[in-house]
């Protein structure tokens, strides 16, 4: 039997890898986020165990964007088809940039007392000392440009392709971005499903994923700096959680 008398008879045979790559992305991801986020709560975190995990992020962003680039091809697609090309005006290289500033300003938890259930979550991902940064660069620049080319660029594409509506893919696309960062609880969710919607709106806008890696690069970056100042020895973690936690 061919693989492809798998898949439903309405999907052309050349679109079972795009197919299958999109299932990874709004299904398998998700599931794994949330796999990683019970784990993370029964087991004690130590500098080698959060090396091992920037280093697997990593190898998972980099492999997931190398299937969904190699489904492309197969369907005679190119990246270029799924907005990796230059933006329609380069003011969008500038204009990108202010996405992160405006979420991080427009986020709660930057601001107030931190909980310490939030604040055990955030030191999982956010570096701490020179040499969790060296780490912690390589995931944010790996984390802007892949998970840009596989939700904003790839889910986003070919989910509106099968609704046949680009709402369906803004809206699902963003909300398997949210799922897939499970382990930072239901706001980091929401949170995340919000920011996925503004780079959808960047994207559309722009023509281009360009302007949205920049964008999602400087806000872990600028994160980073601003949560490892909040959580280092001389920030006081308060007893009191976030509203809604």
């Amino acid at each position: 039997m061919n693989a492809a008398s798998w898949f439903p008879r309405w999907l052309p045979p050349e679109s079972v890898a795009l197919f299958a790559v999109l299932l990874l992305l709004i299904i398998a991801v998700p599931a794994m986020g949330a796999l990683v986020a019970a784990r993370l709560r029964s087991v004690e975190d130590t500098p080698a165990r959060k090396r091992a995990r920037y280093a697997r992020t990593m190898v998972v962003l980099w492999t997931m964007t190398g299937l969904a680039y190699y489904a492309l091809l197969l369907h005679g697609e190119t990246p270029a088809d799924i907005g990796f090309k230059p933006p329609s005006s380069p003011i969008w290289y500038i204009a990108g940039p202010l996405v992160p500033l405006i979420i991080l300003n427009i986020r709660p938890s930057q601001r107030g007392p931190i909980s310490e259930e939030y604040g055990r979550r955030v030191r999982l991902v956010i570096p701490l000392n020179a040499g969790e940064w060296v780490w912690f660069a390589g995931v944010a620049v790996s984390a802007g440009v892949c998970e840009e080319f596989l939700y904003r660029g790839y889910a986003l594409n070919q989910i509106a392709a099968l609704a046949q509506s680009l709402s369906a893919g803004v809206i699902f696309s963003s909300l398997a971005f949210g799922l897939g960062h499970a382990y930072q609880g239901r706001i980091g969710i929401v949170i995340i499903a919000i920011t996925g919607l503004l780079y959808c709106g960047l994207f559309i806008a722009s023509g281009s994923l360009l302007p949205c890696m920049i964008a999602h690069v400087v806000q872990d970056l600028v994160g980073g700096v601003v949560w490892s100042r909040r959580l280092s020895p001389t920030s006081a973690v308060g007893s009191q959680g976030m509203p809604g936690e």
